[in-house]
């Protein structure tokens, strides 16, 4: 009944919160019949193996929009998952919008599908719908919630939610790292300085938790790392007129960790020939658009669709863990770089090798990542320390 997917990871393998709330949209339904993404990896999050039960099962995906070819499209493919996985299911996705005044409906949408009695599993992610699930899940407490990434400790008190959050500031480090040495190396788009970027979507603890430790990787690398904040997750000509203005002044590597605007860093890493990272999904397969991401070296990635296809495994097998909050990091196999024929092709086998050496090391806690959402007054520190320029 299992069908394996190939998702390429090197590494084992968590916008954030935020990932692409600006961008306005109609509210719409579509199922799982209608690929919301076009990614077909494999997740690699460790799973239960699915048990045979002659149930019918019906799970929906409540979430502001699809399309984003980031964050929430990495949720839309966990409910291909599900249904790749098990031929006893029935999934649904519901987009809400992602306007304000949308967002001020979402109780409205989670109670009435709580209400309707209609679903085994109800499943959501990121801030901005965490009131909203909390509300229904207090309102009706024999519906199972799961939030793939959940914002909320709390969540622990309500036994019918299940919650994960990832571990970014993990793969934030690997990013830092890489970053690093591509910019001191011979690699062919890479200058003389020493000067990699992130542009980050908001200032905000859950996005500076994905640069923290991207920061603290530079520093320990002798390089200079700037984040900059583009304060939209929707607007793609201002990010990209971020990423050009650090392109112009030196920078070799910029990670775009700004939902759909990302897209502006990977249009001007093509027009000033320098390279960009991704976020949240193999943003090379999940763009589809080989000019667009031709500089686009990897993706650091959390990985939604598996732990979606986790969660539900484990209600099937009845062993689902309502009222715990799980985190997940690089030795789940849950965050991670994407190991794709355009990483291997850009980055030399000895940069790779130097990549899967500071994993082990994060893994056997000779390095512990710096995160910037568990320690908020140490962040500004870093991040001005990695900003000062390096000879």
């Amino acid at each position: 009944m299992k069908k394996i997917f190939a998702l390429l990871l090197a590494l084992v393998m968590v916008l954030s919160l935020f990932a692409a709330c600006s961008e306005e949209e109609e509210t719409t339904t579509t199922t799982s019949e209608e690929p919301t993404t076009s990614q077909e990896e494999e997740s690699t999050t460790e799973s239960e193996e699915p048990t045979v039960n002659e149930k019918n099962y019906k799970v929906l995906l409540l979430i502001p929009k699809v399309g984003d070819k980031s964050y929430w499209d990495g949720a839309a493919a966990g409910m291909d998952l599900i249904e790749e996985t098990y031929d006893n299911v029935t999934t649904e996705i519901v987009t809400m919008g992602s306007t304000d005044e949308d967002m001020a409906n979402y109780p409205t949408f989670f109670n009435d599908a709580a209400a309707s009695g209609k679903y085994d599993l109800i499943i959501t992610g990121g801030g901005e719908c965490t009131n909203a699930l909390v509300e229904a899940a207090t309102n009706y407490p024999d519906q199972m919630f799961f939030d793939f990434d959940y914002q909320d400790t709390y969540g622990n008190e309500l036994p019918n939610i299940y919650g994960v959050y990832y571990n970014i500031y993990e793969a934030g480090y690997l990013a830092g790292y890489l970053a690093s040495q591509i910019t001191v190396s011979d690699m062919e788009l890479a200058n003389e300085d020493k000067k990699i970027a992130a542009v980050v979507g908001i200032d905000f603890p859950d996005l500076n938790d994905f640069v923290g430790s991207f920061c603290q990787a530079a520093i320990d690398c002798g390089v200079q790392a700037e984040i900059v904040y583009c304060n939209t997750f929707s607007d793609t000509d201002i990010a990209y007129d971020c990423a050009m203005d650090l392109y112009n002044n030196g920078v070799d590597v910029i990670w775009g960790v700004a939902g759909t605007a990302g897209l502006g860093v990977f249009q001007a890493s093509v027009d000033a020939g320098r390279y960009a990272f991704g976020v949240d999904v193999d943003q090379v397969e999940s763009v589809g658009d080989a000019e667009l991401t031709a500089n686009v070296v990897t993706s650091f990635m959390k990985d939604y669709s598996g732990v979606i296809l986790n969660a539900f495994t484990q209600l099937v097998n009845g062993t689902y863990p309502g009222g715990v909050t799980k985190a997940v990091g690089l030795g789940d196999r849950a965050v991670g770089l994407v190991d794709n024929d355009q990483y291997k092709a850009f980055v030399p086998q000895a940069i790779r090798e130097d990549v899967d050496s500071i994993y082990d090391k994060v893994l056997n806690g000779e390095i512990v990542p710096f995160s910037a959402m568990l320690n908020q007054e140490e962040w500004v520190t870093i991040r001005d320390q990695a900003a000062q320029p390096v000879e």
